[in-house]
């Protein structure tokens, strides 16, 4: 109970924070979410937990956490950008808990993604960063701004499904300097650099260099389900 009430400190209930303090709490609450959603997801088949699955998973467990420790801010799935009409559909958003805020805008974006990737691994298996069709790639969407526009900060959820967080941020990392030698849209400097490393999850760091020639900070939680 005592680490409990240190891990949840009941965060300020007041969106106009700092955009630090706010992306803080938010990361702080997707590793608390790591436990519960675990103990889920171990419930069912392997075979029955696919990327919709594991997704609508992890959204679960942390509205009860939300709901739990009064945050002030919620979580949804599949977040439309009205305001920005960007094309894409990021998998998971946070977005004030304010009523009088319109439209309700995401304030935290998330691309969720399978390590490896499922089904044919000659056409997907570098799906994490990029994809065999124009903005199919995790990191790519963010980079083209297709996911997270208009924001500063934005995550990715790996379901760590074969192999160690080590061996998925070297493959990663080679994946993204490979495409920085031949493409000038990718650049070295949006390697992977993991931040913390329990046996359940890794927290890794990076930017993403965008269209608009401005970058995005990534903060990727990796969550061990093999």
């Amino acid at each position: 109970m005592i680490a409990e009430e240190k891990i949840y400190t009941k965060p300020e209930h007041n969106i106009c924070v700092s955009n630090e303090k706010l992306v803080n709490s938010i990361l702080k609450l997707m590793k608390c979410v790591v436990t519960n959603f675990k103990t889920q997801v171990n419930y069912f088949p392997k075979n029955s937990l696919n990327e919709g699955v594991l997704t609508q998973h992890f959204e679960q467990q942390t509205q009860i956490l939300i709901r739990k420790f009064d945050y002030s801010f919620n979580i949804g799935k599949e977040y439309k950008d009205v305001e920005h009409k960007s094309k894409g559909i990021p998998d998971l958003y946070f977005y004030p808990n304010d009523e009088n805020q319109i439209p309700i805008k995401s304030i935290f974006s998330i691309e969720c993604k399978r390590l490896p990737a499922p089904d044919n691994p000659k056409e997907r298996k570098k799906e994490y960063v990029i994809g065999n069709n124009k903005n199919g790639g995790g990191i790519e969407r963010f980079k083209t701004e297709k996911h997270g526009k208009g924001l500063n900060d934005c995550g990715m959820i790996g379901f760590v499904e074969e192999e160690t967080f080590i061996f998925w941020q070297k493959t990663i990392n080679q994946w993204i300097t490979e495409h920085s030698e031949k493409d000038n849209f990718w650049q070295k400097d949006e390697i992977l650099n993991i931040t913390e490393e329990t046996t359940d999850f890794a927290v890794l760091k990076s930017i993403a260099c965008k269209t608009s020639q401005k970058y995005v900070h990534l903060h990727h939680l990796w969550i061990n389900i093999t």
